[in-house]
């Protein structure tokens, strides 16, 4: 029920043109099992007349029974009577046949347009969820999972949203409808009809709940597949150096043959089904046309009557079938369109507070108060750190991996809130303050630079995406990037490739740093900006990192001491507390952990 209620709140935005497609729907159920099963019937009253009790069944429909009395006129009448009578059957086909095309032109145009509107609205909302979804989710996600839920998953639910969807509604107002009108003509003949109907029902059923099981576990497996793709594909250097391009060949052959196990149990079930309910629906038929000719032979029915009947029992069988293949397909869509629920319900880890006011422009002041951490895996990554950064402060943080340092940065963007104390900007708790308003004051530059697909100056510009061209010309000039831009084919027209590929490491970070300046943060985090760089490319970098820290509080990532010998003040971290604290010059002096580190990594 939870993946109906998920696809009802998505067509609650179209719920007007539902409700016409669902008008348009029931028209056509009226064409399909009165109007044209009357008019055959009709055809064959004036072409045989005085066959068997002429209208004993067709005239026990209330709606029909004032034609029927008036084609009796016909039944002993002249020939050029009933070739009048012929004339107009002719005319009211046209007009019928017209009308059901119109009627199936509105009802595909009309599933089309919701589906279609269904689909951009689940996309968007699906983006949306992912953009807003906390770090720690990404962590526990691989990329490959998720554009598989954003690829084929998405395609399932479209094939439901635009095609299926309809035909799936139809389908059972027609068989109901049609049930409906047999049973007012003749309950008993009808009788032979309904009774194959439980096990049909029984077959569709088990055979839906089992491919929608095994279309959870295939979808999972192309996930897996599309996974373990994307991610060695985005390590081919390392594969190739290794050596291991024949174990990878043969590991994805495996995972391949798993995937496609999965989807030949999902095609077998798919296969079966169809042929069950076809040879159900075709011995109920054989056994109403078997009981039906004997009643003819008796003279019990007439052979209008008998077609009448009997184009309806077509019309419920062709849908019937239908229906029954539209549920395998259908409980496939719905097992995808669950997947991607699962996106949509998942909640941000870090949300903000309903009363969560905007930040003015910040000073610049940090302060962290007795603040601890851990990972939802439960490793403690801070314990119980406090310390306080003035404005335009230039404070640098060492030690060894896993002593806390990045995760301290995250809190203070908050990626993550502490487990206790608070982080604080210009003495306000960052818990009670807009998201928005808090990050778009603080700038990072990491030490693996992202590039986004675009231009050099489409790069420079997300910094400030209002920015003009001059201000962003004038932020790479201070981030020493305008040389190098200046002597590339388009200038800041030119295309840097996914991530960036077209660019060394060093032109990468210096468009990092011009971004960064044209956003003009209140507080800097260096990540480590200059640690996978050479040295000139450093040197380069380096000059461009201290015009943009320039008046703002910064915290300086560090692996390479060489890089923070100006900073103001340095704490060095281990274990997750601040284990010493001071310039550069006042920690060599002691003999304390800092001078071990930079004992370790003589510059």
């Amino acid at each position: 029920m939870h993946v109906l209620r998920f696809l009802l709140e998505l067509l609650r935005p179209q719920r007007r043109r539902v409700v016409l497609l669902l008008l348009v729907i029931v028209g056509a159920t009226v064409v399909e099992v009165m109007l044209l099963p009357g008019l055959v019937a009709a055809l064959f009253r004036v072409l045989a007349p005085g066959d068997g009790e002429a209208g004993a069944l067709f005239g026990k429909l209330g709606a029909l029974e004032g034609l029927a009395q008036r084609m009796d006129r016909f039944f002993d009448a002249a020939p050029e009577a009933r070739l009048r009578a012929l004339l107009v059957i002719f005319a009211a086909t046209v007009v019928v046949a017209f009308l059901r095309g119109g009627l199936a032109y509105w009802r595909l145009y009309l599933g089309q347009f919701v589906g279609g509107r269904v689909l951009i609205d689940l996309r968007t909302r699906l983006f949306e969820r992912l953009q807003r979804l906390s770090l720690s989710f990404y962590e526990s996600q691989r990329v490959g999972d998720l554009m598989s839920r954003l690829t084929n998953d998405v395609a399932l639910v479209q094939q439901l949203v635009t095609a299926d969807m309809t035909n799936y509604v139809i389908a059972p107002l027609i068989v109901a409808g049609g049930l409906a009108m047999l049973l007012v003509m003749d309950w008993k003949l009808t009788l032979l009809v309904i009774i194959f109907a439980p096990v049909t029902a029984l077959v569709v059923s088990r055979m839906g709940r089992r491919i929608r099981r095994l279309t959870q576990s295939q979808q999972e497996r192309i996930a897996d597949l599309n996974a373990r793709l994307h991610e060695r594909l985005a390590s081919i250097r390392v594969i190739q150096s290794f050596a291991r391009e024949g174990y990878e060949i043969e590991q994805f052959r495996r995972l391949n043959e798993n995937t496609f196990d999965a989807f030949i149990r999902v095609a077998r079930v798919g296969a079966l089904a169809p042929q069950a309910i076809l040879f159900l629906s075709t011995a109920a038929f054989v056994l109403v046309v078997t009981y039906a000719g004997a009643l003819i032979i008796r003279g019990q029915f007439a052979l209008a009557d008998v077609m009448f009947y009997f184009t309806i029992t077509q019309r419920i069988g062709v849908y019937f079938v239908k229906f029954g293949s539209l549920h395998l397909r259908v409980q496939q869509s719905l097992a995808a369109l669950g997947r991607l629920g699962e996106i949509i319900d998942r909640e941000p880890d870090i949300a903000e507070r309903p009363d969560a006011e905007p930040l003015p422009r910040l000073k610049g002041r940090i302060a962290l108060r007795d603040v601890s951490f851990r990972y939802p895996d439960g490793e403690v990554v801070l314990n119980r750190v406090s310390v306080e950064i003035a404005p335009g402060e230039v404070c640098a943080l060492v030690g060894p991996s896993g002593a806390g340092k990045t995760s301290l940065a995250n809190l203070l963007l908050r990626f993550y809130d502490p487990t206790e104390g608070r982080v604080e900007v210009d003495g306000r708790d960052i818990r009670g303050v807009t998201l928005d308003s808090l990050r778009s004051q603080i700038g990072l530059v990491p030490q693996e630079t992202v590039l986004f697909g675009g231009t050099v100056a489409d790069n420079i510009r997300y910094g400030r995406m209002e920015a003009s061209d001059e201000e962003v010309m004038a932020a790479a000039k201070a981030a020493g990037a305008d040389e190098f831009i200046a002597g590339m084919p388009g200038g800041y027209e030119t295309e840097v490739g996914e991530r960036g590929v077209k660019l060394s490491g060093g032109q990468r970070q210096r468009i990092a740093i011009a971004r960064a300046l044209l956003k003009d943060p209140r507080i800097l985090i260096l990540d480590e900006a200059t640690s996978s760089l050479d040295t000139q490319s450093e040197v380069l970098v380096q000059d461009a990192l201290e015009r943009l820290m320039e008046g703002r509080t910064t915290l300086v990532i560090a692996h390479r001491l060489s890089t923070i010998r100006n900073a103001d003040r340095i704490l060095v971290l281990a274990d997750g507390r601040i284990v010493e604290e001071g310039t550069h010059a006042s920690l060599l002096e002691r003999d304390g952990p800092y001078r071990k580190l930079y004992g370790m990594h003589p510059q």
